[in-house]
């Protein structure tokens, strides 16, 4: 008998925790013979990839109705000390009898109890975030309430793992890791040649180090800054260009724009901005570096492995450092950009000991293809669901 499962996304951003989700869900669309139903708490650019899966409705709770008249009536029940005028749930959403509920990401945990209550069916939660993240955006995910009705999680790295087995309330057998993935065949196949993106970037000969991610404090983009300015003090004829793919706020945008101003850097430094097809800067890179302080196990590393790029990272600051060893990157202890700043230089003047690096590196990757983990998901699937039968 077919199996329906609904599958529950923060968003559909361009980020690693929906794409991960879309991933395995084309994947069982492709291999399997579940039924889907997606649920998005927020829009985004891969929700077209989403509905073309399955029926995916968009539904924040506690969400006011964009209508004006029914705002007001909501604020007046506000101030009388009634509940507001809240968008309901899908109703044809709620018609639907499903086997397991999916979560994706600690954002999504608050839903569990009421959809637990809705279905009467096992959860899954998917678990993606780190402590910080979690301190700092979802603190009461992990509750009594919402950890009750969730019957099993999924790790996205041993440091998830150990952080929600240490520092959380949950059980460690109610929790299995298995790790992010992508998929390499799709992620081999750029749509630009080198010549036309670098032709894009203004780039020549220059040994590229790049690095990707929505810029800000947790993905280290003033490590980044720093470790340009550190590069280019201790070799300043060295003909090496850094480039950072992904998207930036408009503070991002003025703080990069104010330190590189004040660091004499603009000549050695890219912004890109968001790109949909970020492989297509990744074939430019000599290596790649990840300078995030905390990063549970960042899909960018994974793309740039598969195209042949060796990965620099900070120790204990998520599960990319968990993989990386000395023949397919370097690890450096938290925050020493002038390891790491010393670490570039030796691959500038080492370049071919770099690409050698990035070969065993695309090796390494082929363990986190969709193909390969996406089968594991599957089976902890069904067992969960027999084991609440």
């Amino acid at each position: 008998m077919k199996k329906n499962i609904l599958f529950v996304s923060n968003d559909a951003a361009l980020m690693g925790a929906p794409m991960v989700l879309l991933h395995l869900i084309k994947w069982l669309k492709n291999n399997t013979d579940v039924n889907v139903h997606v649920l998005l708490k927020d829009g985004g650019p891969l929700q077209p990839g989403f509905e073309n899966l399955g029926p995916t409705n968009v539904w924040q709770p506690g969400r006011l109705s964009s209508s004006v008249g029914r705002r007001f009536v909501s604020m007046l029940l506000k101030l009388s000390g009634k509940r507001g005028l809240f968008i309901p749930f899908p109703k044809s959403l709620k018609q639907q009898k499903f086997d397991l509920v999916y979560l994706n990401t600690a954002d999504t945990m608050h839903m569990a109890p009421m959809l637990k209550n809705i279905y009467n069916c096992p959860v899954i939660a998917h678990i993606h975030e780190l402590s910080y993240s979690i301190n700092a955006y979802f603190p009461d995910s992990f509750n009594k309430v919402n950890t009750a009705v969730t019957d099993h999680y999924i790790a996205a790295s041993k440091s998830v793992y150990d952080n929600m087995v240490n520092n959380l309330p949950v059980p460690a057998q109610k929790v299995s890791v298995l790790n992010e993935f992508i998929a390499i065949d799709e992620i081999s196949r750029p749509t630009l040649t080198p010549a036309q993106a670098k032709a894009e970037l203004s780039l020549n000969d220059e040994f590229v180090v790049g690095a990707s991610g929505i810029a800000g404090w947790r993905k280290g983009t003033d490590i980044f800054l720093q470790l340009v300015r550190l590069v280019n003090k201790k070799l300043p004829d060295g003909n090496i260009k850094f480039v950072w793919v992904g998207h930036q706020s408009n503070e991002s945008r003025a703080q990069a724009v104010y330190e590189t101003d004040k660091f004499g850097l603009k000549n050695k430094i890219i912004f890109t901005g968001r790109k949909a097809v970020p492989q297509n800067y990744y074939q430019l890179f000599n290596l790649f570096v990840l300078t995030s302080r905390e990063d549970p196990f960042p899909l960018v590393c994974l793309e740039a492995a598969a195209l042949q790029k060796p990965i620099f990272c900070f120790k204990g600051t998520g599960g990319i450092p968990e993989i990386i060893t000395p023949d397919t990157g370097q690890t450096f202890d938290y925050g020493d950009i002038d390891a790491m700043a010393n670490a570039i230089i030796e691959a500038y003047r080492q370049p071919e000991k770099a690409a050698q690096a990035g070969k065993n590196a695309a090796e390494m990757v082929k363990k986190y293809d969709v193909n390969i983990i996406a089968p594991q998901i599957f089976t902890l699937i069904n067992d969960v669901i027999a084991d609440n039968k």
